[in-house]
């Protein structure tokens, strides 16, 4: 499928990223077990809010290239006012000043030797920002999707958060992957 082929209507949705180089890619995939090592937001047409060493845009051409996989995951059901919750949420983030989204490195440290709860407060690593937008839903959804979302696990990885979309068909649906032409 082509990533360029969704429709506004279809974001935000949650995409899990292989970068298939990179030594900080390499470890969280050696750590995790996982076949993701990055996870971020689909949060307009043709872009991503990303938790890289900011909280920032990047652009779907970033992601595009060779060696690189990409899988796209809708949370089931949302409506109209809970999508605007998720990207109204992506939005402030995106709009702090660059000293409140820097990326949470002693957090990856933590998940590189075990210790989950290692990390600073307020600063996040990609999968527990994606975690932080889906949490925002938890006090307008019905009794089934808050506690689908109640369960998303706090400090997971990419591949977590991956393997917990798949334990939830009734909450999330993979739309579409994307894989380079290697």
């Amino acid at each position: 499928m082509n990533p360029q082929d969704f429709k506004e209507c279809d974001l935000p949705l949650i995409t899990f990223s292989d970068h298939t180089s990179g030594l900080v890619e390499f470890i969280i995939k050696f750590r995790t077990k996982g076949t993701y090592n990055h996870v971020m937001w689909m949060n307009r047409l043709g872009f991503f809010a990303s938790q890289g060493n900011t909280y920032s845009e990047a652009p779907l051409s970033r992601y595009m290239k060779k060696g690189n996989r990409l899988k796209f995951v809708e949370v089931l059901g949302l409506t109209p006012v809970q999508r605007n919750l998720i990207l109204a949420s992506i939005n402030k983030k995106l709009a702090l000043p660059w000293w409140k989204k820097l990326y949470d490195w002693p957090g990856i440290v933590g998940q590189a030797i075990g210790l989950k709860w290692v990390n600073i407060n307020g600063l996040n690593y990609c999968s527990e920002d994606a975690a932080l937008h889906l949490r925002k839903l938890i006090d307008f959804t019905d009794r089934e999707l808050r506690e689908a979302l109640t369960g998303i696990p706090k400090h997971g990885s990419p591949q977590d958060l991956s393997d917990y979309c798949q334990k939830n068909p009734n909450t999330f649906k993979t739309v579409g992957k994307w894989e380079s032409d290697d």
